[in-house]
């Protein structure tokens, strides 16, 4: 019973964080041929995922509910970010002009320092 449910969701999960990912437009966004290929190896992933779900050769055991729960906050965060896998692992918010300021304010102290 167990087993099934989570199987279930991991189905789910999946079949979203692929159909998400496929469909994220770069738009103004910067490439990045690392990101980008990150990006192929999770939706390669996650569809690998879906396809052995419905043939029946993956069943997730009920010990293995931690990730499952894993894999759905990663999908919440891919979401979140609009299908910008590079978007995920950044914080909410954050375009970079407070570390430059940052970076400014430093490189500023330093010099009058010497």
């Amino acid at each position: 019973m167990a087993s099934a449910l989570l199987t279930q969701a991991t189905f789910l999960i999946c079949l979203v964080l692929f159909a998400r990912l496929f469909t994220y437009r770069r738009g103004a966004a910067r490439f990045r041929r690392g990101v980008s290929c990150l990006a192929m190896l999770v939706m390669g992933s996650a569809g690998a995922a879906v396809i052995y779900i419905l043939i029946g050769k993956l069943l997730i055991p009920p010990p293995a509910w931690p990730l499952v729960l894993l894999l759905a906050v990663f999908a919440w965060a891919v979401w979140q970010s609009g299908g910008n896998l590079a978007g995920a692992f950044r914080p909410a918010g954050w375009d970079g002009v407070e570390r430059r300021q940052h970076e400014r304010r430093d490189a500023l102290g330093q010099a009058r320092r010497r």
